[in-house]
């Protein structure tokens, strides 16, 4: 009788043992319930699940890594894409757009050259950054005169997959009736 109780017990420590290291495997997998997803968050000995609801944020877009900005983007516009990465963006390929291809063929901008730099997280959907403009005179605003860096607000839509860059004016063209400078692209798609 004794060596059955031992048996007994020595049993259920070994399947109170092995239940817990199944359970706390799955305690930070990800589940899908009905079409939505789910985080185990904690298992119970009597099996009962807990599970939190995973929502997409924008500084950790489903199915992408690293900060909300991280990756391929391309300008609505001109199609022009930037790759970025930390705190820069730099030029993968040059758009269509013809004040683009002007700064582009005079060598003021060029497939590997910055975009964006000193990108900066204000919040999951806000960034600060200076971003590169395209200078260009009144009677001709196809025709690239410069360029330079000018600080401008990022905003990030809701689902991570576009943003907007804004400026203090309304994302007016800025400048003199002489001189303005301008964005080509000011909303961008990730890719």
């Amino acid at each position: 009788m004794k060596n059955t109780v031992k048996r007994g017990v020595l049993f259920l420590a070994l399947a109170v043992l092995i239940a817990g290291g199944v359970f706390a495997q799955r305690v930070g997998e990800t589940v899908v319930v009905g079409g939505r997803t789910y985080t185990v968050a904690e298992v119970g000995f009597d099996g009962s699940i807990l599970l939190r609801p995973v929502t997409a944020t924008p500084s950790a877009p489903v199915g992408v890594t690293g900060s909300g900005l991280d990756g391929r983007w391309r300008g609505r516009t001109s199609g022009t894409i930037i790759t970025i990465t930390g705190d820069q963006a730099v030029y993968t390929q040059i758009g269509t757009h013809a004040l683009t291809q002007d700064a582009a063929g005079k060598g003021r901008i060029v497939v590997g050259g910055l975009a964006f730099s000193g990108i900066n997280n204000h919040s999951p959907t806000i960034w600060r950054s200076q971003v590169r403009m395209y200078h260009f005179s009144a009677n001709a605003p196809l025709v690239n005169t410069s360029v330079s860096f000018q600080s401008r607000v990022i905003h990030m839509s809701a689902d991570g997959r576009s943003f907007i860059i804004n400026s203090n004016v309304n994302n007016a063209t800025i400048g003199s009736a002489s001189t303005s400078s301008s964005l080509v692209d000011f909303v961008y798609d990730r890719m």
